[in-house]
């Protein structure tokens, strides 16, 4: 997607988040490839990029579902909205906005861009980049687009403000320990470098722990005891820090001594970015990233080492829940199709002896659009989740349900390798639709189901299994309107 170029910045932003932060520390960082990956999945778009503005040209500095070059800035559409108020800007279609119906990469000179929307990176009220998703159809972009878009923006902002802030304080705290590594030489210069360490370290916001160059830990500041619920130990050595602090990977699973980063930089001299948790007796994990460096003195003697921690634990959070939001469905929280046919290309056979059958079942509510019209959208919501509800209640523990359509559901049914055992499932969902369904308004709605079943075989894909089951189910629905005109 040659066009995506466009979107290169022709504006510059200039703040201080950017000052002494180089930018190829984050250019194709997966941490930013993967928020511009769930940019581009949230609004349903083909195309997502990051653009720095930095005083130094355009600069992409991550992109989805294509490859960038630069692009003149007079042809940029980015430049044209970096001028713009900071925000969201919408444009469902910019073939038929007279700003941009006649730019190159629109009226199809260069590439036929139609579906478009920026949101500006702000940090102390300067656009320093944009995050753009596009697309060559139209799109719909709602509200819920908009808001999601500003947070991932926020998060973006983020990414470079902990950067920024995690190495000015990793060169503070290691220039303030040399200080007073130099200051043991005369009492007075230790009791006066003593004091003016420690309260710059009580007063930052981060983690920073030091160790000596025995490799005991011998410093602590305030942000570190309430993270990890201890005070430094001089007696404890880095050999027994992921058992005494409880350390553990991203994944929850306990740090070894070498694999801690305070331990590493004694090998590796320095780290950046490096993430782990930390877990207090009682208390809940965090998630920090930590950079540091070995402290030397001025003719090379290693002295100790210092790391700084940043608390990204909420940022994860919110990072975890757009991913999620990106592949269920809003309504019911069942996966939507995105991770239906995912997870409908792990289940299907791949053809070799002894390999679990897959049943898909397609079912499609009968009656369901009288109670819309009838009642209206939000009691046709109820009715909706009150459906899904029988849904997982007449289907194994193992199978998965999603939704795919406004009334159309898929059961995956794992190990099913046969029309009859399929048929048995779809028989019970079928019966469990006999009774009305409820809402919370204390309504009663008869809604019934069409089911149809396909079985997964070797050489089936995604969409072969479920073209089929829809096809099923269709001759189903087929079926029960001829038996209701047949004469009595």
């Amino acid at each position: 997607m040659d066009a995506a170029v466009a979107l290169s910045a022709g504006r510059t932003g200039h703040t201080g988040l950017l000052d002494g932060l180089d930018v190829d520390d984050v250019r194709c960082d997966p941490e930013l490839d993967g928020i511009v990956r769930v940019a581009a999945a949230v609004t349903r778009t083909a195309y997502a990029t990051v653009n720095l503005l930095d005083g130094a040209g355009p600069r992409q500095l991550s992109s989805h579902g294509f490859t960038g070059a630069p692009s003149p800035e007079e042809a940029s559409i980015s430049a044209v909205l970096a001028g713009w108020p900071p925000g969201v800007h919408l444009f469902p279609d910019l073939s038929t906005d007279p700003r941009f119906s006649t730019n190159p990469w629109v009226d199809g000179r260069w590439g036929r861009l139609r579906g478009y929307a920026s949101v500006h990176l702000v940090s102390d009220g300067v656009t320093i980049g944009t995050l753009c998703v596009l697309d060559e159809r139209p799109r719909v972009f709602t509200d819920t687009d908009r808001d999601r878009l500003a947070d991932l923006a926020e998060v973006i902002v983020g990414v470079f403000a902990r950067r920024r802030a995690l190495r000015d304080l990793a060169d503070v705290a290691a220039a303030e320990v040399v200080a007073r590594r130099e200051a043991e030489r005369s009492h007075a210069e230790l009791v006066r470098s003593e004091a003016f360490v420690r309260a710059l370290l009580e007063a930052l916001p981060v983690g920073v722990v030091a160790a000596d160059a025995e490799g005991r830990v011998d410093l602590f500041n305030r942000v570190s005891r309430e993270w990890h619920g201890l005070d430094a130990d001089p007696g404890i050595a880095i050999d027994d820090v992921p058992e005494v602090f409880s350390l553990t990977d991203v994944d929850g699973v306990p740090l070894p001594p070498d694999r801690v980063p305070l331990m590493r930089l004694y090998a590796e001299g320095s780290l950046s970015d490096v993430e782990m948790g930390i877990q207090p007796t009682g208390g809940p994990v965090r998630r920090v990233t930590v950079s540091g460096t070995t402290v030397r003195d001025g003719v090379g003697t290693l002295l100790g080492a210092v790391v700084a921690m940043a608390d990204v634990t909420t940022q994860r959070e919110m990072e975890a829940a757009l991913r999620a939001a990106a592949v269920h469905d809003p309504l019911t929280g069942l996966p939507n199709r995105t991770l239906l046919v995912d997870r409908l290309g792990q289940f299907l056979p791949a053809g070799r002896r002894g390999e679990p059958g897959l049943a898909v079942l397609f079912c499609d509510l009968d009656g369901f659009k009288p109670v819309n019209d009838a009642a209206g959208h939000a009691v046709g919501d109820e009715v909706l989740v009150s459906a899904v509800r029988r849904l997982q209640a007449a289907v194994r523990p193992g199978d998965t349900v999603a939704r795919i359509g406004g009334d159309e559901f898929v059961v995956l049914c794992p190990g099913v390798d046969s029309p009859e055992a399929a048929q048995v499932i779809a028989d019970r969902i079928t019966q469990a639709f006999a009774a009305p369904l409820h809402c919370g308004r204390g309504s009663e709605h008869r809604v019934g189901v069409s089911v149809g079943v396909a079985v997964g075989g070797p050489g089936d894909t995604p969409e072969t299994v479920l073209a089929a089951a829809d096809a099923a189910m269709y001759r189903v629905k087929d079926g029960r309107r001829s038996a209701r005109a047949l004469p009595a």
